[in-house]
């Protein structure tokens, strides 16, 4: 049974950092854009996007230990929850416009967003709850 934990937090901790890994190539491809095209508001989103970047990047070095993360634990916690959040207000707003997806000029890339948003957030947290429970959390770093 120990042998069985250890796999499901190895799976849990693999699958946390590619989630980081996705986040970190979505939001920097978002901030980059919003450099890019500097519509009306582009600072705000550029610098929550680089925020999460940063995040994604935390949360790599996290689980794949590059960093000793005990006094991580809840910042990156923190921080997950409030991406996973939103993540999921960038697709109830993507998806409560009128017309949709006849709209003018729909583009999906904020439902991909939002929805890996979404999924970073609840990996994450699962992952550091799976890394900190049982009689074995004292053996990991996290």
């Amino acid at each position: 049974m120990p042998t069985a934990r250890l796999a499901l937090r190895a799976a849990a901790a693999r699958l946390a950092s590619l989630a980081g890994l996705a986040v970190v190539l979505g939001s920097g491809w978002f901030a980059v854009m919003e450099l890019l095209l500097r519509h009306d508001g582009y600072l705000w989103r550029a610098l929550a996007a680089t925020t999460i970047v940063a995040e994604g990047a935390l949360t790599i070095a996290v689980f794949e230990d590059l960093v000793a993360a005990a006094a991580l634990r809840s910042p990156l916690t923190a921080g997950a929850v409030a991406t996973g959040l939103l993540g999921w207000w960038i697709v109830a707003e993507d998806l409560s416009r009128p017309g949709l997806p006849a709209r003018p000029h729909f583009e999906g890339y904020l439902l991909i967003i939002g929805l890996t948003l979404i999924a970073y957030g609840l990996v994450t947290v699962a992952a550091l709850l799976a890394r900190s429970s049982g009689p074995m959390a004292a053996s990991t770093r996290v």
